[in-house]
């Protein structure tokens, strides 16, 4: 799984995902190691690479990846599984170099681990009080690069927070498909499927399952249209949008199809959502979701959304650009992406970001909405980008959060838990999770209203 992750540039979670489905039977506690050394292994990488370098004649950049990924794994039991034995740890390392057929390299991972072993701890990270971004970087095993964004913008405490929240495995949530029944209805459903769960706190359509649940793919129910795997925070976008019942709507960006699938539930069937993705597969996949879901009034096309759609002349009350972004929001479930994004990605996708909203913004009809959204936690892909669009943009406006106009009655202001609203909304009513602050993904939103031609 990690040389897919390495070699191939898969997603740490389908790799993993495809790993145990084809591994036929397996024994849970084997599943849930595999797993745990596996998004350890990303999730730590930086500071195993570190631990590596300090004990080793060649930096791990220049091995091998089959001896790199082997060190990795040794080194990641040796720091972070203490009652796993020193020689179990090295022993295992140095026979995985064997399988992958590195033999040559058996006796440098061997000498290497073994000089780890002597102390089981990473080096000592830069001072706090001299270097807080070195510090808060090697404490956390965070890019220098985004820390010092962080903390630009963020502070040095709230940054450790953060960063500290991303190492820790982000539970399963699934939502609720309302046309399918209640809360309480599926959390019976899924406990009779040997899954317990609990109510999200911020979603009313959210369920967060137990500790070492299946892929929701798995779960029966699943295939029935009862439920649909999305983190809490990807519900609020949907919920923070807040198309009216009948509304016409248009999903820029749809793929994987969370949301549009929400949106067409909350517009009901006098509503319609037209969902588009830049990739015929992925729309393909959005339409097989809609059908398991039983949503008729949702409808995939392949379609770019940085051009004019085919055959769409007529506005939508609703477009949501839930865009291309970073994806620096989600790292408690991707830990890989921290390892590939640069300064220069999120400049580059806060141009395509940019490109979209320019088009979307065609289709919103006057007294419409656009919705922006990213799962990233930058400026440049969120205050930032908003700022440049108003800008260049004068027929429209920053629009309060819904439930200041009486719509958007499924938001947590109305739940009573005044608490919860701050952790999900701004200052400037902006949606904004903190995975520190809310235990969901980091997400943005903002809703513009078009109020002229």
């Amino acid at each position: 799984m990690l040389l897919r992750v390495e070699e191939g540039g898969a997603f740490a979670n389908l790799a993993l995902d495809g790993a145990i489905r084809s591994a036929g039977v397996i024994e849970p506690r084997e599943a849930a190691l595999a797993t745990e050394l596996t998004y350890g292994s990303l999730r730590w990488q930086l500071q195993l690479d570190r631990t590596i370098a300090a004990h080793s004649d060649r930096p791990p950049t220049e091995l091998d990846v089959p001896v790199r990924i082997a060190l990795r794994l040794g080194t990641f039991e040796l720091l972070h599984h203490p009652r796993v034995p020193a020689r179990a740890a090295v022993n295992e390392a140095v026979e995985l170099v064997k399988e992958l057929k590195a033999g040559k390299a058996s006796g440098f991972v061997n000498a290497v681990l073994r000089r780890i072993a002597e102390k089981r701890a990473a080096p000592s990270p830069p001072d706090r009080e001299v270097d807080p971004a070195g510090h808060v970087a090697a404490v956390h095993a965070h890019p220098r690069w985004l820390v010092e964004r962080w903390i630009a913008w963020l502070g040095l405490e709230e940054t450790e927070k953060l960063c500290a929240a991303n190492q820790i495995l982000a539970p399963a949530t699934v939502r609720v498909v309302r046309g399918k029944g209640t809360i309480e209805n599926a959390a019976l459903a899924l406990r009779s499927a040997g899954v317990e769960s609990t109510p999200g706190r911020y979603s009313p359509d959210a369920l967060v399952l137990a500790a070492g649940a299946p892929p929701a793919l798995h779960i029966e129910g699943h295939g029935e249209g009862l439920f649909q795997a999305q983190d809490e925070a990807a519900q609020l976008v949907s919920l923070y949008a807040a198309p009216a019942p009948g509304s016409r709507v248009l999903d820029a960006c749809a793929a994987p199809g969370g949301k549009a699938c929400h949106l067409a539930e909350l517009v009901g069937p006098a509503g319609s959502v037209l969902a588009i993705d830049l990739h015929a597969r992925k729309s393909r996949g959005i339409a097989e979701q809609a059908r398991r879901l039983g949503l008729s009034n949702l409808r995939a096309l392949a379609a770019d959304a940085t051009l004019p759609i085919p055959g769409e002349t007529e506005p939508f009350d609703l477009v949501l650009v839930d865009a291309p972004c970073s994806g620096l929001g989600t790292l408690r479930r991707h830990p890989e992406v921290k390892l590939r994004r640069t300064p220069a990605d999120v400049d580059r996708l806060a141009s395509v970001q940019a490109l979209i909203l320019g088009q979307t913004a065609k289709a919103v009809r006057p007294g419409g909405h656009l919705v922006f959204a990213v799962c990233t936690l930058v400026r440049e892909e969120c205050d930032e980008q908003v700022e440049r669009f108003l800008a260049a943009h004068p027929a429209f406006r920053e629009d309060p959060p819904p439930w200041s106009s009486g719509q958007g009655t499924d938001f947590p202001s109305w739940s009573g838990d005044q608490g919860a609203l701050r952790d999900c909304v701004d200052a400037n009513g902006r949606l904004r999770t903190l995975p520190h602050r809310t235990g969901t993904d980091g997400f943005f939103a903002v809703r513009l209203l078009r109020e002229k031609a």
